[in-house]
């Protein structure tokens, strides 16, 4: 049984600390902690690493030390996925100044992955944002669609 790629945006990361919203954090404690168990392959790219970089040092440390534990595999930005993200920018999928959240969609996309998990309700998860990204995909040759869902949300799309 092939295993579930997913994509896990910086925000999810982020939401594994936060204290001040406990119902995100407990999704997001237990879809990483079951995330092994129930065959999902965990990603994440150059663009989440260098976001929890720009951290206040201790939160920083933290995120690190969670990814440590989790062990996501790290996909490379590259000029595709670049190519990409622009073509979100071009059509405005994301404002200009969001080109981190169309950079995260451009290289689950390009490199194929099943779902992109995000607690960003504004720019990633919510209906007219997955189709706009799925048709500017669709319209530079991407065709495999890209479930941009929740923590919550991930085991609907797995079953």
């Amino acid at each position: 049984m092939r295993k579930v790629a997913i994509y896990v945006e910086t925000s999810v990361w982020s939401h594994a600390l936060a204290d001040d919203a406990p119902e995100s954090r407990t999704a997001t404690l237990d879809f990483l902690g079951a995330a092994e168990a129930l065959g999902y392959e965990l990603h994440v790219s150059e663009i989440v690493l260098t976001e929890i970089s720009r951290a206040p040092e201790d939160v920083a440390r933290k995120l690190q030390a969670l990814l440590q534990e989790h062990h996501p595999a790290t996909l490379d930005f590259d000029e595709e996925a670049d190519r990409l993200a622009q073509e979100f920018l071009r059509f405005g999928v994301v404002p200009l100044a969001k080109i981190e959240d169309a950079q995260h969609v451009a290289v689950a996309v390009v490199n194929e992955l099943d779902i992109l998990a995000s607690w960003n309700y504004r720019h990633l998860v919510n209906v007219r944002k997955r189709e706009a990204f799925r048709h500017v995909s669709a319209m530079n040759g991407y065709y495999k669609p890209l479930h941009i869902v929740t923590p919550l949300e991930v085991g609907d799309e797995t079953q």
